[in-house]
C-alpha cells in the first residue's frame, strides 16, 4: 500500500511539472504589441491583404497600423477624419475600402449616435462619411460587407441591424427582430458580433450578456428573405462558458468569436451544421492567462492576434474595475493559431 502511495505521489508531481512546462511552453509562444496612447482601449482589429494589421480605439478615435515587423504608427490620428469612437472594422478588398463604425456617445443634440467612416486603406485617404449626420440613437458596433457590395452593422443599442452602400448617402435598417433583443432590463447592450457565412447566404449575429457567462446567443439572418432564427447551441463547456461574441469572423470553416465574458473562457470556435442553424461551441482557453478584456481577433501569419481593451475600467462589467486605472501600455497579444486550435 505505501508503494501505491509513492507512485500516485510521483505520478501526481510528473503531471504538475508537466503542466508547469507547458503553460511555461506557452507563455514563450506569446508576443505582446503596445500601442501609442495612454486612453486608447483598443476595439477591433482587422488584417489587410499586406498582412499589416489595424487597430482602432474606443477610447481616443485613433486607427493604428501595426506592420510586419510590429512597428506601430497611426493610420488615422486620434481626433482626425471626424472618427470618435473606431468600433468594427471590415474590408471591400475589390475596391481598396476600409470600413468603420463611427460611435458618439454625445453629438450635437446631447444624445449617442453612428455613422460610417470609409478609408482608401492603400493611402490612408478618408473617403466618404455615411451619412454626414450621426444616426441618432443607434450604436453601429461590427461591421460586415455582402457579396454584392452590402454592408451590415449590429446595433447595439436596438435589436436591429443597418445597411448600406458606397454609393449611398445614408443607412437605414435591415431587419428587426425580438431575437436580437437583449432580454436583460438592466443592460443597455445588446447586439455585438456579426459576420457573414462563407457561403454569403446568411449573416450570424451574437446578442451578449456581459455579467453571466451561459447567457449568450447566436442568430441566423437569412440574407435573401430577412427571416430571423435563433441558432441552436451545442457543447455544454461552450454553452455554459458564452456570454456572446465580440469580433467575430469565419476561417476555415469555423466561427472565431471573442467571448465577453472573457473570465469563463475568452477565445472561443463554433462549428455549423450546413445551414447554420446548429453550432456547437467550444472554448479555446490555451492562451486564457494573456487576455484583459479582450474584443475582437485577428489571423495574420499563422497567428491569433487580439486587443487587451481593458473596457471594464470605463464601462461597469461588474468586476470591480469600472473608474480604476487601466494598466499601461495598451496591447495586442497574439499566439500561434495552431497551438489556440489544439
Amino acid at each position: 500500500m505505501k508503494t501505491l502511495h509513492i507512485l500516485a505521489g510521483l505520478l501526481l508531481s510528473l503531471l504538475s511539472v508537466n503542466a508547469v512546462y507547458s503553460q511555461s511552453n506557452n507563455q514563450q509562444k506569446t508576443e505582446s504589441i503596445a500601442l501609442q496612447g495612454t486612453s486608447v482601449f483598443p476595439e477591433g482589429i482587422i488584417t489587410l491583404p499586406n498582412s499589416d494589421l489595424l487597430v482602432g480605439g474606443f477610447g481616443d478615435g485613433s486607427i493604428q497600423r501595426i506592420d510586419k515587423n510590429n512597428a506601430v504608427s497611426f493610420f488615422s490620428k486620434s481626433g482626425e477624419n471626424g472618427v470618435v469612437i473606431a468600433v468594427g472594422m471590415a474590408l471591400d478588398t475589390k475596391n481598396n475600402r476600409l470600413w468603420v463604425a463611427n460611435f458618439n456617445f454625445k453629438t450635437e443634440s446631447g444624445k449617442p449616435g453612428s455613422n460610417f467612416k470609409v478609408f482608401d486603406y492603400t493611402t490612408g485617404k478618408l473617403l466618404k462619411t455615411i451619412p454626414e449626420k450621426f444616426i441618432e440613437g443607434a450604436f453601429f458596433n461590427e461591421v460586415t460587407l455582402g457579396p454584392k457590395g452590402d454592408v451590415y452593422v449590429s446595433n447595439t443599442f436596438g435589436p436591429n441591424l443597418y445597411t448600406t452602400r458606397f454609393e449611398s448617402n445614408n443607412a437605414e435598417v435591415f431587419v428587426t427582430s425580438d431575437f436580437l433583443k437583449n432580454p436583460s432590463p438592466d443592460q443597455p447592450f445588446g447586439l455585438n458580433g456579426l459576420t457573414i457565412t462563407p457561403d454569403n447566404k446568411y449573416l450570424i449575429a451574437s446578442v451578449m450578456d456581459r455579467f453571466d457567462a451561459g447567457d449568450g446567443t447566436l442568430v441566423r439572418i437569412d440574407l435573401a428573405t430577412k427571416e430571423v432564427s435563433k441558432i441552436a447551441l451545442q457543447g455544454d463547456a461552450g454553452v455554459k462558458a458564452f456570454a456572446g461574441s465580440d469580433g467575430m469572423f469565419f476561417h476555415d470553416g469555423q466561427l472565431f468569436m471573442v467571448n465577453v465574458f472573457s473570465a469563463a473562457g475568452a477565445i472561443m470556435t463554433a462549428s455549423f451544421n450546413n445551414d447554420y442553424s446548429v453550432a456547437k461551441l467550444t472554448i479555446r482557453d490555451a492562451f486564457q492567462s494573456i487576455y484583459d478584456r479582450p474584443t475582437a481577433s485577428a489571423i495574420r501569419n499563422g497567428k491569433l492576434y487580439t486587443v487587451n481593451s481593458q473596457l471594464n475600467h470605463i464601462i461597469d462589467d461588474r468586476d470591480g474595475k469600472l473608474n480604476t486605472p487601466p494598466v499601461a501600455p495598451f496591447k495586442v497579444v497574439s499566439a500561434p493559431l495552431a497551438d489556440v486550435l489544439k
